[in-house]
């Protein structure tokens, strides 16, 4: 196939909104698919097909016309192509291993790349010589935006959706270095300002120790993070919603703004490097805003730059900021509202100066070089043009409609290709150009299309399983003309076959429905079929006017495992004319045997499917992904004889699975095509040799359908990309006859069809347009109400005993057309066997009168006759069936509960295990009898191994430690003791000795013993939990002494709680017991009331379930208030445990011998009791119940009498006893009164107890966690140290790296300034060595060379290359906001241009001084040449070096600014090292007062010590002593002032001695008056020498005051010093900046000047006429002048040899000077 020729791209259509750029003054170009394309603003359209392996970023330079498009693969390259040429200009290579993510031009010879997988590396590249400059890694985050400064390609913004950095280009001539300076981004709300800064505080361990002294400890180190991820902390834990950047746009003062994704617009400034919100969304209103809310809005707003605007179509929402782009008037911006609004840059409230609607969401913004048009796409396939100030220009320059492309095929005639977009959008594109025509909505999703060969007519399916056919016989205004439900579910194949005749439609159903294709037919469905499993491809091919189809389908499920079945069936032309004859039944289902249905199986699954001429059959394997070749069988093989489908032959296939095939329409010709991208074309006769072609990438889904045209001169590609390629052949010279027969084969068959295909046409044009019928609000409910009718309508039938007709069934609303065959086949149905039905539901009345009958005797008959009513269901199935589903609804709610109970129980038994059954000692509770006290034990777990084991370990070191330091201090005492008398003489010396002033210091907490509670800081000593391995608390020093001291603790805790527990047990066993005897006191009360017959309630104690918590793990039978469950089998055996025990009661109740005896014998009892006795009446005599009184006789009296004798005798015994017992009751009751007050006392002294032991073990908790919280300090100081070390490590590594850098910087700088200072002293040395080089003419001459010598072409400031930046002077009227910017690289070399030419201009022979001979002018010119040359070399290098200078500056900053670093890293070290030393010296102790001893403010519940001191006793003592004794002192004193004013009175006889020396005082008092005395000299008078102290402490306070003024005043200076040093540097730094500015500015200044000169010499003679004549007159004027100047030199000289030769007559009078 490959001798054919080759398939070449002719044109591609498709834009989704990618980023469209100008390359050119009025080209606009963007990525389509696997293509670049051009379009110009005019309409004209170019494709450029890219080569290269896959498919990546795209960038277009905004000046050099040219593009860069890299590859999407291994090693991918980077390829950048010239526009119009497309010329290869530089590959770029070993930028990265698998992809790039970004690429970005400068405005001169840069690119920059960033690459991801497994790289992630910025790249700076010089394109123009393919050199990668520099690179670095930057973080992984998917990039949203990259550009270079248009005013400094040194800079570049990147941006991500959590991040904005701008990285910073440093150069050092051949050496580049990228440096980041990082944005941190606002918060996307104004009203979280204020919450972000109330967080900015440092954290701190807040001592809480009795001083004011706190250690700072950074997050990182409490969370315990060293290295990277302590960097990344904050960043973790900051959880304030952020703005997400999107676009950018740099300002020409190298600000930013940013776009971003909620509807905020940023302004980056360059200089701090600080980010600023200028605008944010108006809030939405969903929800009304409370008053706080709208208050902290107006806060917020003066802050960020908040504007409401009153207008709704000025206010900028959410997605408002997609793309943004700088403009002079302004910042134009646009989104997904459509909107292009052009922002007031300027201003403070962002205003909107101008805005146009585009209808479309707006996705990229591009100016041209001129800044006066503005290209906008949008992600619907939409291209704009829209002139810059003007709101009313928008054009539309393409619209496509972008979206996933269904299907595609040529309409018959060759002119014209039909598409349909997923969203039912059919267009219609020119074959030879691919120019949009037309297009029209057939208004539901589609899923695939065909067109027919026969006419011009496309067929559409749609999601809704329609059918729809779209009349294009009129391509400019196409139209819906027939559409067809076939399906209830998605159309997923459309094929017609080479002569247009059948449409063949399928679905994932398994139907296959067979339409005639003809209009005249009206596009009527003929048949179905129906195929098991999903269909996945239809394929047919025409035979001697048999149209084989062949479908292939998968029955697995999976549509990935490829197909597994073949149908294969004909379509004669018979069935065109009489279709009833290949149909079984009105329903229209095809005989298997009129259509040869055959139904194969593949041996090996397989994709695709294509059935060409030999009855073979082409298909991709699933497994190997090759083509195979397979025979098709040509008669239906008999049933279970079929054997699979296998290959005969191979060929090479596709890289993926899932390719598809398609035979060309003169069925000479296969194509294959999947999802790797490519599409392989290949001859029938030669299947091993194919052209290969790429037209869509596989990382966008690859290749989705293909077409050819009539004559297979061209192939149409669509992909998931929303791309259509258009590849048409450029044959070789062997391949124009396969041409040829193709195109014959075309001919041939338009021929054949020409006259059909005018009928066809004509019936075409003649239908009417299809309308949409209406759409009801309720169909369902319709539908609903016609179900309900019929059941009334039954149910009445019934009442009435009625025969019941079911009504004719309709069609509903969305019935498809096999519904519609189907009602057709049971009304058919319905006429024929009417007279059946109707016997049938006679008989079925007869039966109904008869059960129903039957079913009334039966409620007469008794009820052991009568029969239950399920007996009469003659539906046994139906009845088997309900209690099937009864008994299956049974078992599932049964295994429901089942499943829930087990749940229940296995929670019960982890809470019984973890609560009950883990626990050594179990909690409970003691209540009292008669309050509502409680006291609980302490619930206790047995301890593990580890922790006995530890505990041992701890216990045994500890006594080891003990017992060293008491060997050692005995030893330092028995050394340091001297020997006593009493020791001389072997004499004991005395224990005892009295308590000194250091005893009593040190033992205000100790004691002989060891310490006292009040220093151990709890009372655990008191209660079972003293040790004396513990160690002092003022010892805690080290980790392991802290670590064994908790352990101790912990134990001291389990030893307090073991010994309350005891007494508890004691408690609670008490209690029991007490119960006992209560209960046994109880049964002798009700005794008594029984036999008093006294109603009272007896007091029945009982332990409750806090006492007996056993209780809640046994469920007694009250408690269960449901009936238990039993099954049969528990219900059979139940039954016969109740019958057995019936029976032993039964026998016990028979004839008992030894109760018969003890009865007859003793009465029934073994011990007779007083109490029975006197319950006993007495006996009535007999005569007394029959006789009259009157009738007794004197014996019977007597017995009358003693009869009443004993009655009475007995009642007085009775009551006798029933006082004793009333005694012994009240006595009882008292008892147990007593016993039970006696218990809550007894419990309330535990329970005092337990409060006591409760505040122990929170004594020792509060201990055990403030040596915990020191553990923790210690361990996050030790992780901060860790991390600081790591510092400084990092640091030194980088500062080593620095001062290499620094070196070498260095070394090449003193070499490039060697060189620069050669270049310039040979540049002098030219000037020196002019005369010398040209000593061999005369003066004159040699005066005029050296002028023309110096002279220097003027050229004025040009412009960049190829764009319109404004000259030197500044044209503010253009629309470039770079206008003004620093000339680049590329415009250097323009200039260098420039000045070559006008040195050319120079050194032509016209500019020769008359005279000069020909050779000397030429070696003048090339003299000046090298000179001018070196001048420019010379400033070319020193550019060079001041970047070098610069460079060599930054680095030495660099290492300052690390060797700084380090050191306060150091002295951080330092720092923290000194607070690991104070932690651990400066223990935290805790201390055990009393309530008198505490004297701060306890206002508070917790009381603050921090401002307090702890001080000792005695001194509170002493001081106390020193008041008692001040207080008598002064009681002494008022005594004595009280016996002092006795004495007043005598004294009041001299008072009027005094008044008159008063009067004496106030003469002398006149003479003195008016001097002044001061405050001061009346201190001084009265008391000289409080004076002098008061004067002295006045002098020591200004003293230490000057002293702290000096101290504050050197620590000022030092600081600004500091800043000094560091504005030298800064202002040297400048100094160099304004001396290179200066240098330029007169060069500059110069170039200017020498230009508006020229330009005003020459404004008069621009004209073009007469130039040749204005050029004689310059050049004879210059002769002219030039020989002025000859000949006034020659006069000068013979002047001055006259001058000297008259001289020599006169005699010298004056010496001359030499």
């Amino acid at each position: 196939m490959d001798a054919i020729g080759q398939l070449e791209l002719t044109w591609a259509q498709g834009y989704n909104g990618s980023p469209a750029r100008y390359i050119d003054k009025d080209v606009i170009c963007y990525q389509c698919g696997s293509n670049v394309k051009f379009v110009a603003e005019d309409g004209a359209e170019t494709v450029f097909n890219f080569k290269g392996n896959g498919v990546g970023p795209f960038a277009v330079h905004p000046n050099a016309k040219c593009f860069a498009v890299a590859e999407q693969c291994l090693n991918p390259k980077i390829c950048i192509y010239v526009y119009p040429t497309f010329r290869e200009l530089v590959m770029l290579e070993d930028g990265t291993q698998l992809e790039y993510h970004k690429m970005s031009f400068s405005q001169s010879e840069y690119l920059c790349t960033v690459s991801g997988v497994p790289d992630f590396e910025l790249i700076l590249w010089n394109y123009t010589n393919g050199t990668k400059l520099t690179s670095t890694k930057v973080p992984s985050e998917p990039i949203t935006s990259m550009n270079f400064n248009p005013g400094s390609w040194r800079q570049i913004c990147i941006t991500t959706e959590r991040s904005i950095t701008l990285w910073q280009t440093e150069q050092s001539n051949d050496k580049y270095l990228l440096q980041p300076q990082k944005v941190k981004l606002p918060p996307s709300e104004p009203s979280i300002y204020g919450d972000e800064d109330k967080d900015r505080d440092q954290p701190t361990r807040a001592s809480t120790r009795m001083t004011s002294y706190t250690i700072d400890v950074p997050r990182p180190a409490i969370a315990g993070l060293v290295g990277e991820k302590a960097e990344q902390l904050e960043e973790i834990q900051d959880l304030t919603p952020r703005v997400i950047p999107l676009c950018q746009a740099w300002t020409p003062g190298g600000d930013l703004f940013i776009g971003c994704k909620g509807g905020q617009l940023m302004r980056v400034d360059g200089e701090v490097i600080k980010a600023r919100v200028l605008y944010y969304p108006p809030l939405r209103a969903e929800t009304p805003m409370s008053r706080a809310t709208s208050a902290a809005n107006s806060r917020f707003q003066s802050q960020t730059d908040l504007i409401n605007m009153s207008d709704d179509s000025n206010s900028m929402t959410e997605g408002s900021f997609d793309c943004i782009v700088l403009h002079k008037r302004g910042l134009y911006v646009g989104g997904q509202d459509g909107m292009l609004r052009l922002i007031d840059t300027k201003s403070e409230d962002c205003r909107v100066l101008e805005q146009c609607n585009i209808n479309h969401p707006i996705k990229s913004l591009s100016f041209p070089p001129s800044y006066r048009r503005l290209a906008i796409g949008s992600c619907e396939g939409s291209l704009h043009l829209y002139e810059a100030g003007i709101p009313n220009s928008l054009k539309l320059l393409k619209d496509l409609h972008w979206g996933t492309i269904m299907g595609i095929g040529c309409l018959t005639g060759n002119e014209h290709v039909v598409s349909v977009k997923e969203d039912g959008e059919l267009q219609v594109w020119t074959m030879d150009k691919g120019k949009f025509v037309s297009s029209v909505s057939v208004g539901v999703p589609a899923t695939c299309m065909a067109c027919s060969p026969l006419t011009h007519v496309a067929a559409v399916g749609t999601v809704s399983g329609h059918v729809m056919i779209v009349d294009l016989t009129n391509v400019q205004k196409p139209r819906i003309i027939k559409s067809t439900r076939m399906y209830h579910v998605p159309v997923s194949n459309l094929t017609y076959d080479v002569d247009g005749n059948f449409l063949i439609a399928g679905a994932e159903n398994g139907q296959v429905f067979v339409i005639d294709g003809r209009a005249s037919k009206d596009f009527n469905p003929i048949g179905y079929t129906v195929v098991e499993g999903e269909i996945l491809t239809i394929t047919t091919f025409t035979v001697n006017g048999v149209v084989k189809v062949s479908i292939t389908t998968n029955s697995s499920g999976n549509r990935r495992n490829g197909a597994d079945a073949l149908l294969y069936f004909e379509l004669p032309e018979d069935i065109l004319k009489d279709p009833r004859k290949s149909v079984q039944s009105l329903k229209c289902d095809f005989k298997d045997a009129a259509i040869k249905k055959m139904v194969l199986k593949f041996g090996i699954p397989s994709f695709g499917g294509a059935v060409a001429e030999g009855n073979l059959l082409f298909a991709v394997s699933q497994k190997t992904k090759k083509l195979h070749q397979i025979s098709l069988p040509d008669e239906i093989p008999k049933k279970g004889h079929a054997e699979p489908l296998l290959p005969e032959t191979e060929f090479p296939g596709h890289q993926l699975p899932g390719a598809k095939l398609l035979l060309s329409p003169h069925g000479k010709w296969l194509a294959s095509y999947g999802i790797d991208g490519y599409v392989q074309v290949r001859a029938i006769g030669s299947l091993d040799r194919f052209i290969s072609i790429r037209p869509h990438d596989y990382h966008s889904g690859g290749v989705r359908n293909i077409a050819f045209s009539d004559d297979s001169q061209s192939v149409f590609t669509t992909g998931q990309d929303g791309v259509i390629c258009c590849y048409s052949w450029n044959y070789s010279s062997t391949g124009i006859g396969k041409a040829k027969s193709a195109m014959e084969s075309a001919r041939a068959r338009k021929t054949k069809l020409m006259q059909g295909q005018k009928d066809e046409d004509e019936v075409v044009r003649k239908m009417s347009d299809w309308v949409p019928p209406l759409r009801s609000d309720r169909p369902v409910s319709a539908e609903m109400d016609q179900s309900e009718k019929e059941r009334a309508a039954l149910e009445q039938a019934l009442a009435s005993d009625e025969i019941y007709r079911t009504p004719t069934p309709t069609a509903a609303t969305n019935a498809t057309w096999q519904d519609m065959q189907k009602l057709e086949w049971v009304k058919a149905e319905d006429a024929q066997y009417h007279d059946v039905k109707k016997d049938l539901r006679v008989q079925i009345r007869d039966m109904r009168r008869t059960i129903q009958e039957m079913l009334k005797q039966n409620e007469t008959l008794p009820a052991i006759e009568k029969l239950g009513r399920h007996e009469f269901d003659l539906d046994i199935e139906e009845q088997n069936r309900l209690q099937t589903e009864a008994d299956s609804e049974v078992q599932r709610v049964r295994e429901e509960i089942e499943f829930d109970n087990l749940a229940k129980i296995y929670l019960r038994e982890m809470i019984k295990k973890e609560c009950w059954d883990d626990m050594k000692v179990k909690g409970r509770a003691v209540q009292a009898f008669y309050s509502n006290l409680e006291v609980s034990n302490f619930p206790m777990r047995e301890r593990s191994k580890d922790f006995e084991k530890l505990l041992n370990t701890v216990t045994i070191r500890r006594t080891i430690e003990l017992a060293e330091l008491a060997a050692r201090k005995s030893e330092i005492e028995v050394a340091n003791r001297p020997t006593t008398t009493a020791e001389k003489k072997n004499v004991p010396a005395p224990v005892t000795k009295a308590p000194t002033k250091d005893d009593d210091d040190l033992g205000e907490g100790e004691d002989e013993d060891g310490e006292k509670p009040s220093t151990t800081g709890s009372l655990g000593a008191q209660y079972g939990g003293g040790s004396d391995l513990f160690y002092s608390q003022f010892d805690l020093h080290t980790r392991e002494q802290k670590i064994n001291q908790i352990i101790l603790l912990e134990d001291a805790i389990h030893r307090i709680k073991v010994a309350f527990n005891k007494e508890f047990a004691d408690i609670h066993l008490k209690k029991v017991s007490e119960i006992g005897k209560i209960k046994e006191k109880n049964k002798r009360i009700k005794k008594i009331m029984d036999d008093i017959d006294l109603d009272e309630e007896i007091f029945l104690p009982l332990l409750s379930i806090y006492e007996e918590p056993e209780q809640l793990l046994e469920v007694k039978d009250e408690e269960v208030k449901v009936e238990k469950y039993l099954t049969p089998e528990q219900k059979k055996k139940k039954e016969e445990e109740d019958k057995m025990e019936e029976e032993r009661r039964l026998k016990e109740k028979g004839d008992n011998a030894r109760e018969r005896g003890l009865g007859m014998m003793m009465g029934g009892v073994l011990e007779i009791k007083k109490e029975d006795e006197l319950k006993k009446d007495v006996p009535k005599p007999l005569f007394m119940q029959t006789k009259e009184q009157k009738d007794w006789t004197e014996d019977e009296k007597r017995l009358a009498g003693e009869y009443e004798q004993k009655v009475k005798d007995l009642n007085e015994e009775r009551e006798k006893y029933r006082k004793q017992l009333e005694t012994e009751l009240r006595k009882l009751q008292s008892i147990i009164q007593d016993s039970m007050g006696g218990f809550d006392e007894m419990l309330t002294q535990v329970f005092m107890k337990k409060i006591k032991v409760m505040m122990v073990v929170y004594q020792e908790e509060l201990k055990i966690l403030r040596l915990r919280a020191s553990l923790l300090v210690e361990e996050e100081l030790e992780t901060q140290e860790q991390e600081l070390n790591r510092l400084v490590e990092h640091k030194k590594s980088l500062k080593a790296l620095t001062a290499a850098a620094m070196i070498e910087s260095k070394k090449h700088l003193d070499a490039y300034k060697n060189d620069y200072e050669n270049l310039q002293y040979e540049d002098k040395a030219m000037d020196k060595t002019f005369k010398r080089d040209f000593n061999d003419v005369t003066a004159l001459q040699q005066d005029q060379l050296y002028r023309l010598f110096r002279r220097r072409p003027k050229i004025p400031r040009l412009k960049g290359f190829d764009t319109p930046a404004a000259p030197s002077t500044g044209d503010h009227g253009l629309p470039n906001p770079f206008a003004d910017r620093p000339s680049t690289a590329r415009q250097h070399a323009q200039a260098k241009n420039n000045v070559e030419s006008a040195i050319n201009d120079l050194d032509r022979d016209v500019n020769n001084p008359e005279g000069v001979e020909l050779s000397v002018w030429e070696r003048l010119c090339k003299f000046r040449r090298i000179k001018i040359e070196n001048e420019f070399l010379i400033k070319q290098k020193a550019l060079v070096f001041a970047e070098m200078e610069a460079f060599y500056r930054k680095r030495q900053d660099e290492d300052e600014i690390l060797k700084n670093e380090i050191e306060d890293l150091q002295m951080k070290i330092s720092k923290l090292k000194n607070d690991e030393a104070r932690v651990n010296l400066n223990l935290e102790v805790q201390l055990l007062l009393k309530q008198g001893q505490v004297e701060t403010d306890t206002s508070t519940f917790i009381a603050d010590y921090k401002n307090s001191a702890l001080i000792h006793r005695s001194v509170v003592e002493e001081l106390n002593t020193n008041i008692k004794k001040l207080g008598e002192d002064k009681i002494a004193s008022m005594v004595e002032s009280k016996d002092f004013r006795k004495g007043i009175i005598q004294l009041e006889w001299e008072h009027k001695k005094m008044l008159m020396e008063m009067e004496d005082f106030q003469n002398k008092m006149k003479d003195i008056q008016f001097m002044k005395v001061t405050r001061e000299i009346q201190l001084f008078l009265n008391n000289v020498a409080e004076y002098e102290a008061k004067k002295a402490d006045e002098i020591n306070k200004l003293e230490q005051t000057i002293m702290t003024q000096l101290k504050h005043h050197e620590k000022k200076l030092a600081h600004q010093k500091k800043i000094l040093r560091e504005h030298n540097r800064t202002i040297k730094a400048k100094d160099a900046d304004n001396t290179n500015i200066d240098s330029d500015l007169m060069e500059r200044n110069v170039t200017v000047n020498e230009r508006k000169l020229i330009d005003e010499v020459n404004a008069d003679r621009r004209s073009d006429a007469g130039k040749d004549k204005r050029y004689m007159e310059i050049v004879q004027r210059r002769k002219l002048v030039d020989l002025a100047k000859a000949q006034a030199q020659e006069v000068a000289v013979l002047r001055a040899e006259v001058e000297r030769l008259r001289m020599r007559t006169f005699p010298a009078l004056v010496q001359v000077e030499h």
